[in-house]
């Protein structure tokens, strides 16, 4: 077998080092990123999508962290308002996307006075998910994460998100 010398050896380096810090930014933003331990707020905010959301958020809110759940749903015929403490919101988001749902939370945390919300998204829109919340909402913002469902849904939702970035990042920079 033939070795590799002078400059297709560096090439071939820097292509294995370029791929494999793709690699390690891909995991750290959309696989593991960051969380916030949560602390008491105003609100427990769970965005829609993959991932027992719902389960964790109603977890944090039976732990006293906050004493109104907002849940956001595809269709409004799917909001039962529980009548049990504590209060639920539910809001079908306009547009169906997480930049109307950072819009809604942010317009709902104005009417209310909220300055502190705990947030329940999957992992892999954590990061995107913080960005837009912070472009429409001034005050404190804890992001729990959680799982997708299963590996396959996991990797679609990293494909996803690399576009679902690209376009928060550089086409849609307001609120």
């Amino acid at each position: 077998m033939r070795r590799l010398g002078g400059k297709p050896r560096r090439l071939v380096m820097a292509g294995a080092l370029l791929l494999l810090a793709v690699v390690v930014v891909e995991l750290r933003l959309f696989v593991f990123p960051p969380a916030d331990t949560p602390s008491r707020a105003d609100a427990v905010v769970i965005l829609g999508g993959p991932g027992d959301r719902l389960g964790r958020g109603w977890d944090l809110a039976r732990d006293d962290i906050a004493p109104v759940v907002v849940t956001f749903v595809p269709d409004p015929r799917l909001c039962e308002p529980l009548d049990v403490d504590p209060e639920e919101i539910c809001l079908t988001p306009e547009p169906s996307t997480t930049r109307g749902e950072a819009r809604m939370v942010a317009e709902l945390a104005r009417e209310r006075d909220w300055d502190h919300l705990v947030v329940v998204t999957a992992a892999s829109q954590a990061e995107r998910a913080r960005i837009r919340l912070e472009r429409c909402f001034d005050g404190d913002l804890d992001l729990v994460t959680v799982r997708e469902d299963g590996l396959a849904q996991q990797v679609f939702r990293v494909f996803y998100e690399n576009g679902a970035m690209i376009k928060a990042l550089a086409f849609q920079r307001d609120c």
